[in-house]
């Protein structure tokens, strides 16, 4: 039997990823609670639930599908540099970068979406290149920059309805990821 490509794996983990929220996305049309209530909701203890599951629960449709292709692509690119670091990066991302939300977000706010992954991963793939010095890096850094370098201009205009802290300290934390495993010389 043939071993599938890298390529189709990496594909294959990326479609998963965000299949997860348009599944949490149908479950939620169909159950009759709402599910956008277990997002993060800073300083209160029972909204801790949403650091975990916040990233996959989503506003609407348009929030949904708005969060998807930026992600898929951003996945894509970071599990064909290294499966290992994208796996560190990511859980870093919701853990941390969530728990940053939750400590310094705004109170009166339910704080949903992908977008905080996603800025962490603009984060990671940005820095990575820079802390780590190599061509491969390098070249990924510069291209996401490219792509998606504008993304951050929303960083310095907060807009209403849009989760500000989510999307800080999603990039962050991604910057913080990329420079922790900098020294990592084994990353497949």
């Amino acid at each position: 039997m043939k071993k599938p490509s890298n390529i189709g794996t990496n594909l294959r983990l990326a479609l998963a990823a965000v299949c997860l929220p348009w599944l949490v996305y149908l479950l939620d049309r169909f159950v009759p609670l709402d599910l956008r209530l277990y997002g993060l909701r800073p300083h209160q203890i029972d909204g801790l639930w949403g650091i975990v599951f916040g990233p996959f629960l989503h506003g609407n449709l348009n929030h949904l599908i708005a969060n998807t292709g930026v992600l898929f692509a951003l996945l894509l690119v970071s599990l064909s540099f290294s499966r290992r670091l994208t796996a560190v990066a990511v859980a870093v991302i919701i853990l941390m970068g969530g728990g940053l939300v939750w400590v310094f977000g705004k109170p009166d706010a339910i704080h949903i979406g992908s977008s905080g992954i996603i800025f962490g991963l603009l984060g990671f793939l940005m820095f990575i290149g820079i802390f780590r010095r190599e061509k491969k890096a390098l070249i990924v850094s510069i291209a996401i920059f490219i792509l998606y370098g504008s993304a951050m201009l929303s960083l310095f205009d907060p807009l209403p309805g849009i989760s500000w802290a989510g999307h800080f300290f999603g990039f962050l934390t991604g910057v913080l990821v990329a420079s922790w495993t900098s020294k990592l010389r084994t990353y497949r």
